[in-house]
């Protein structure tokens, strides 16, 4: 197979695929570009060594993403699917490494995103086990929580909402102040965490809480400053 017609199948079917792909993932973005590298005995078997990619204005599942550059290696696809018309599958779990920047203003619009509240949902459940509360799922189930604000500042957070009693429809407005940080490239670290607002907390003060983001996650970095979230590391991704 000469270059010409590597070239050919990497523009008509695997580029279009793999950017079908991505939209497939996230909801919308603006400026996708993509760059595969394959050799020829790579491509006829379905691997491809590398694709690097860089995205703005992407959203993905409701978290809004200013811009995006990321990369992954030794790939392997359904390219005769792919020849055939077919979306693109992944035939292994990857890990994609790069670099992501969400603005102040991304994320406080993010807070419609399901993915983004249930995620602060489940950390206020560990900040509440951390404090020795037991049956925290339970506790946090009497009420309907409303997550309304997220605030940055260098390398620290603060997120506001309303707890809303179940029972009673009572309101109690939640503050959770946090620095935060990574450590050993798999651990969120928060520190000086302040809890406002929920009385079984008692406003409660937390010196320092790790909370391990699994196999899946590796950060390398996290700069947080009072304009943007800054974030460079990797994620397995599985077709």
């Amino acid at each position: 197979m000469n270059t010409s017609k590597k070239s050919d199948i990497i523009s008509r079917f695997l580029s279009p695929a793999v950017k079908l792909w991505i939209r497939t993932q996230v909801e919308f973005t603006r400026d996708l570009d993509i760059l595969i590298d394959a050799g020829d005995k790579q491509i006829l078997s379905g691997k491809i060594n590398q694709i690097n990619l860089t995205a703005k204005e992407a959203n993905y599942q409701g978290i809004l993403i200013n811009y995006a550059s990321v990369s992954t290696e030794n790939i392997a696809v359904n390219l005769g699917g792919i020849l055939r018309g077919k979306p693109l599958k992944l035939l292994h779990p990857i890990f994609v490494s790069g670099n992501v920047v969400i603005t102040a203003q991304e994320l406080k619009t993010s807070l419609q995103s399901s993915l983004l509240t249930q995620g602060l949902t489940d950390m206020l459940k560990i900040l509440l086990e951390n404090e020795g509360i037991k049956n925290a799922e339970e506790i946090i189930k009497k009420y309907k929580i409303e997550w309304n604000g997220i605030m940055i500042e260098t390398q620290k957070m603060t997120i506001t909402g309303e707890l809303i009693n179940s029972l009673d429809n009572s309101i109690n407005h939640l503050t959770i102040i946090s620095n935060l940080d990574i450590k050993d490239e798999q651990k969120l670290v928060l520190t000086n965490v302040q809890i406002d607002g929920f009385k079984d907390l008692n406003n409660s003060v937390i010196d320092d809480l790790v909370i391990d983001l699994g196999n899946d996650v590796s950060l390398s970095e996290l700069t947080i400053s009072s304009q943007e979230l800054h974030c460079v590391g990797k994620i397995k991704v599985v077709s």
